[in-house]
């Protein structure tokens, strides 16, 4: 059983991360690629935080264009999500009750030639959250389902995975650990195969590194690879006013330890986003972001169902080199691998 010691060191280990990076920076004068070509829609960076499917690192989406030579962008993100999963079949019993945080840092870095390099850094936090009150009243005044929230003690943290008797994870109390780090590349196509904004080709390799006691790393390594697309709908290629963007990716990966006897090695996932440009610096988006499920061996749905998680959030420009988005996630309400509800926001520097 993990107890509440958690691992208290690393918000500080992640700041110091943060800092190191503002200051090995180089800084540039040229904007992101994105800003090339004019209305060019980057994707929200939603993820997927239900713990045990997080282990996997199904990449967030970094867009359609790539950063000019010797530029870059620094993405700081926030992702919060709210659980409440359980369910037992035969030998199997899992409990989902708390709330999961990512902070993450990513670097995108234009290498020349239509290549970037791309960094991610997670931190990753289970708690038993402050949010369950907040949560209930929203449900409520939507009319939304509460799904046993209001039956069961609220802020409390419960984490647990058994199969045959044997608890394969346990924890009751808040962890915290940094995440496992991914490392990749991205290749603008020259001549992509479609008569729109472009394609970019990426790979990431997931390094294992986070505590894998904390739910933080899956204690193995993971490659995905994923082509990214985007464009103006028919009707709108002038104005660029709605726009689409999409990504069709495949992951393989070690499965986590504690979950070796149902976890598997691949995952397909996929995202697809409508973007309205309201006015030239803000954009209002809907998004939808799915993946397979690794645990197809397993008997409950909260692991084995495929992950269908919708988003509605938004993106402002506030000055030529930072812009904000925000989004609020829910799941589909047939399957039950994404989380109840999740909040995201980034902020974007381009140096």
């Amino acid at each position: 059983m993990r107890s509440a010691v958690g691992r208290p060191r690393a918000g500080r280990r992640f700041a110091l991360a943060c800092a190191l990076a503002f200051c090995i920076l180089p800084p540039g004068a040229a904007a992101s690629a994105e800003a090339d070509l004019p209305g060019v829609v980057a994707p929200l960076r939603l993820v997927n935080l239900n713990p045990f499917h997080l282990l996997y690192g199904v990449p967030a989406s970094a867009g359609a264009r790539v950063m000019p030579e010797g530029t870059s962008e620094l993405i700081a993100s926030l992702d919060m999500a709210s659980h409440l999963r359980a369910g037992a079949s035969g030998t199997e019993r899992v409990l989902i009750d708390g709330e999961t945080w990512r902070h993450g840092l990513a670097l995108r870095h234009g290498l020349g030639g239509g290549w970037e390099l791309l960094v991610d850094v997670p931190a990753v936090s289970h708690t038993g959250g402050v949010f369950d009150g907040f949560i209930e009243d929203w449900h409520d005044a939507f009319g939304l389902p509460q799904g046993d929230r209001d039956r069961v003690p609220g802020d409390r943290l419960a984490l647990l995975y058994a199969d045959g008797g044997a608890a394969r994870v346990d924890i009751d109390g808040d962890v915290h650990s940094l995440g496992d780090v991914s490392l990749g590349l991205g290749y603008a196509l020259p001549s992509p195969p479609f008569a729109n904004d472009g394609m970019v080709v990426r790979a990431m390799v997931k390094l294992p590194g986070g505590d894998e006691d904390a739910l933080a790393g899956s204690g193995g390594y993971s490659v995905s690879a994923r082509a990214e697309t985007s464009g103006a709908f028919p009707g709108s290629a002038v104005s660029r006013r709605w726009l689409y963007s999409a990504t069709l990716g495949v992951l393989a990966g070690e499965a986590p330890g504690a979950l070796s006897s149902i976890g598997g090695r691949l995952i397909a996932f996929g995202r697809f986003g409508v973007t309205w440009r309201v006015l030239e610096d803000l954009d209002l988006m809907a998004q939808i972001d799915v993946h397979s499920s690794p645990y197809g061996a397993s008997a409950l749905s909260a692991l084995s169902d495929a992950a269908v998680m919708p988003g509605l959030g938004g993106r402002l420009r506030i000055t030529e080199r930072i812009g904000l988005e925000v989004a609020v996630t829910e799941d589909d309400g047939a399957r039950h691998a994404a989380p109840d509800i999740g909040l995201h926001a980034a902020m974007r520097w381009r140096l």
